[in-house]
């Protein structure tokens, strides 16, 4: 088993994603929870499809929204974001933590309105999984915060159906899928605690942040999402369950990583970065099959604005490489969602 490390950056942090080989070809379906439209067309078996890319940001960090004026702020820095991400073609997927209890304390619906805007929303589920400080953390426990969340989202008039930060030593599998969503993202190498033999690289591991690299490493192996029947067995394809759709892709630290450095944290977001992340993206274009739609997530916790140039240029290229040749579209992820459903 090949395990690896994504890393942590000071302004855009990247988390990292996961998975092993699974379903077969997907059909692009139009979503309209996602604010996207990413088509529906008929998968020819002899056609190579594009590659779906979504980009998925982590709302979090509960300093950025601790007061009303940090929280529009914060605000702010997302639309400005999102604004980059719009004028580029690109739809970005925002996974709420903190900022999802103070858009109703401060009756601030930023979630809508970016939803409104053609982007997707989900939930980064900072307050389940792992609770060092309650030794009698239980999967019945991470369900009543997850449905919690969850209808939090419904009272902004937003159907949650994916989540993320939700690894845990219990069942977080049945957890998840029990209270009501239907996909994951940002899997990592913590998530692997929860097997009923956990690989000897986590089974002493303390903490997330020890063992937060993808599962698994090569990008090959993170094109294809799969169903997890239970936190037992999770790493083995089932018929049904939970979604799992594999994140890769890191930007923030990806050139250091490549270069060798384990877990390393407080990256510059630079051009490096981003030529390492497309170069991963050249293998996933390159290893698509016919017949079958193959997934490409980034993944990145939004402290504050991205280095707007690099950023920009990175989704420029995206485009001029990728989206305008067909080998690429953007997609949220419950567009995604209803993709690998259609296969079924």
């Amino acid at each position: 088993m090949r395990i690896g490390s994504l890393s942590v950056a000071a302004v855009l942090m990247f988390a990292c994603g996961s998975s092993a080989s699974g379903t077969a070809g997907v059909s692009p379906t139009t979503n309209n929870d996602a604010g996207t439209a990413d088509g529906s067309t008929a998968i020819n078996s002899n056609e190579i499809q594009p590659l779906l890319i979504a980009f998925t940001f982590h709302l979090e960090g509960p300093s950025l929204v601790a007061s009303k004026d940090a929280f529009d702020r914060y605000s702010s820095d997302i639309r400005t974001a999102a604004e980059i991400f719009h004028r580029n073609g690109a739809i970005a997927t925002w996974e709420a933590a903190e900022i999802l209890d103070k858009s109703i304390s401060y009756n601030v619906n930023i979630l809508k309105e970016l939803q409104d805007g053609g982007d997707a929303i989900g939930v980064h589920a900072n307050s389940t999984g792992y609770i060092p400080n309650d030794p009698n953390y239980s999967e019945a426990k991470m369900e009543t915060e997850l449905k919690r969340l969850r209808d939090a989202m419904k009272s902004l008039g937003i159907n949650a159906r994916h989540a993320s930060n939700i690894c845990s030593t219990v069942d977080w599998v049945t957890a998840v899928h029990n209270s009501g969503y239907e996909a994951v993202t940002g899997v990592v190498e913590w998530c692997l605690k929860s097997l009923s033999s956990p690989p000897s690289e986590v089974k002493d591991c303390q903490s997330p942040d020890k063992c937060h690299g993808p599962y698994p490493k090569a990008t090959e192996e993170q094109m294809s999402p799969w169903y997890g029947e239970s936190g037992a067995n999770w790493t083995t394809p089932a018929s049904s369950g939970l979604l799992i759709l594999p994140t890769t892709g890191a930007v923030p630290c990806a050139a250091e990583e490549s270069g060798g450095a384990v877990s390393p944290t407080h990256c510059g977001y630079s051009d490096d970065d981003a030529a390492v992340v497309l170069a991963n993206m050249d293998i996933a274009i390159a290893a698509r099959q016919p017949g079958k739609v193959h997934t490409f997530v980034l993944v990145a916790s939004f402290g504050q604005t991205p280095n707007a140039q690099v950023l920009e240029k990175f989704l420029q290229e995206v485009k001029a490489r990728y989206i305008d040749t067909g080998k690429g579209k953007w997609i949220g992820i419950p567009a995604m969602i209803d993709a690998v459903k259609a296969a079924n």
